[in-house]
């Protein structure tokens, strides 16, 4: 099998000068790991299993199991409303509760779309809220259905801050990354230099552009974690454990928390939760960025995991991660046979196939 995939990964990421990927697999005692490709195509660094990723959305179970922690503390619950952390939001906006902003089915405005042509600095997660805070209304009634969101994980990160009196980015040092020893772990700040750090590319013809940051690059609780392979293993290690003895279905995700996508997925606490086709419960997710597509593949109840992170934003991932997942017997229910990576962004534009 080891074989199968080399062959695979190598044909898509074939060059070690251009950006690429690095893959990592831990699935019915087969545990594999592959790098290709540079972290910067101004220096020699290759890509390993300790280059730090930018994470885009895959960031947003980090946020998540912040809130959860908190609910755990009793600092809130899943009926708190919004309008407690945030007093300026109006009329509908303002009875969001923190569930709806969980699991994507608060129905509020997407901050892309009102960002406007005044906009020429990166936003923060403050300037997310200074956005939507003239809002009045919804696209639907908060739990009625599921409808992706940044704005709920941007909004969720500064309740976090709120709750704690520290900064989001500290707050995930001292909830996890510490305690998980994920050492070189941590959320972007333009003015803090990244460890081991790939920068993103997109594909342009036959060449590669700069392509690390844009004008929403610096919202951290949608998705600002930058970690390696090697770390984000320890993160999927303590999740497991925290899953021992546990109920998987009743208790981390909380039914009330759960919310359908379409068929037997649901979304809860920044995963989306399905069946793999014995039945199994599979958590998923993927992340993009400008210069960055990642996808995670988890079963929380033995730690198994797929994940690819690459530092250049083609869809070349889809392909590989479907091939891989091929040649490891998985599929997933409820995608009709799509590409995992293609299904989920198809979903995070509000086109779910």
């Amino acid at each position: 099998m080891a074989d199968q995939i080399t062959q695979i990964f190598t044909s898509a990421y074939p060059s070690g000068t251009n950006p690429g990927a690095v893959v990592s697999i831990n699935f019915k005692g087969f545990q594999f790991i592959k790098s290709s490709g540079v972290t910067h195509l101004e220096t020699p660094n290759r890509i390993d299993a300790k280059t730090n990723f930018r994470m885009a959305s895959v960031s947003k179970q980090f946020t998540a199991k912040a809130i959860h922690e908190l609910i755990k503390a009793d600092k809130l619950t899943l009926d708190t409303r919004i309008s407690t952390f945030f007093p300026n939001l109006k009329g509908k906006v303002g009875e969001i509760k923190v569930q709806h902003l969980l699991n994507h089915s608060s129905g509020i405005a997407d901050y892309e779309s009102h960002m406007g042509d005044q906009i020429k600095q990166p936003l923060s997660d403050a300037d997310v809220l200074r956005i939507i805070e003239p809002s009045e209304t919804l696209f639907f009634e908060p739990g009625s259905r599921f409808r992706y969101s940044n704005t709920a994980y941007c909004l969720l990160a500064l309740i976090v801050e709120q709750l704690t009196g520290e900064s989001y980015a500290n707050t995930m040092k001292t909830m996890f990354f510490d305690p998980f020893n994920m050492k070189n772990s941590l959320l972007y700040d333009v003015n803090r230099k990244i460890p081991n750090r790939a920068y993103g590319y997109h594909p342009q013809k036959d060449r590669f552009i700069f392509a690390d940051q844009s004008l929403t690059s610096s919202t951290l609780g949608d998705g600002g974690v930058y970690t390696s392979a090697s770390d984000y293993q320890k993160w999927l290690k303590n999740l497991k454990k925290e899953m021992k003895g546990l109920n998987v279905e009743e208790d981390y995700l909380n039914r009330l928390n759960s919310m359908p996508v379409k068929g037997p997925i649901t979304y809860s606490y920044g995963w989306f939760r399905g069946l793999d086709s014995t039945n199994e419960p599979i958590w998923f997710h993927s992340g993009e960025s400008t210069g960055f597509h990642n996808i995670v593949l988890f079963y929380p109840k033995t730690g198994e995991h797929v994940l690819l992170f690459s530092n250049r934003d083609d869809l070349l991932i889809a392909e590989v991660f479907d091939k891989i997942m091929k040649t490891l017997g998985i599929a997933v229910q409820g995608i009709d046979n799509q590409q995992l990576f293609t299904w989920l962004s198809n979903v995070y534009a509000n086109q779910i196939p």
